[in-house]
């Protein structure tokens, strides 16, 4: 099964990497950091940590090459804390590394404290005739590298979101 999954998230990669060159629009605020922690090892009997140690690092590299970064302490912070990684809703994931949940909350925070926000990134691999579970956007994959694949696709969604947002973190409509 998992080399089927590898086989159908090429697409998926491709669509993350033509969505990276246009995602940085020269109107997309700036971040002055990206940080992000994974609590995942929290959910009972987890072995998500000593699977994807490197998660973390994974992500923000991956946010980091869509959303423009500033030197400027006044720019909003990006905090992400990845909070599940699971297998059809299990958090006790095979020693086959497969996984097709990636779940996190992101925060926008400003320097002023005010204006922030704070979301939900729940991404879910399936194929292109699946149908993701609700509050789940769905990414279907078609062939490549399955982890690369939910790191890009969580990865997009915070900087959609983060084009969103004025320089205080605030809110805009587009």
């Amino acid at each position: 099964m998992f080399d089927m999954i590898k086989k159908l998230t090429l697409a998926a990669s491709a669509s993350a990497l033509a969505f990276a060159a246009a995602a940085a629009t020269p109107d997309m605020p700036r971040a002055s950091d990206i940080d992000v922690t994974a609590s995942y090892d929290a959910a009972e009997g987890s072995n998500a940590e000593a699977l994807f140690p490197g998660i973390g690092e994974d992500v923000r590299l991956a946010i980091a090459e869509l959303v423009p970064q500033s030197g400027d302490g006044a720019d909003p912070i990006i905090r992400v804390d990845i909070r599940k990684i699971a297998l059809n809703g299990d958090t006790i994931l095979p020693e086959s590394r497969e996984f097709n949940e990636l779940e996190g909350v992101v925060s926008i925070e400003t320097e002023s404290g005010k204006g922030g926000q704070a979301f939900n990134v729940n991404v879910t691999a399936a194929r292109a005739d699946g149908i993701a579970p609700e509050g789940y956007i769905l990414l279907p994959p078609s062939t490549g590298d399955f982890y690369q694949a939910m790191v890009d696709g969580f990865a997009r969604n915070v900087a959609d979101r983060f084009a969103s947002v004025n320089t205080e973190g605030a809110s805009i409509n587009r």
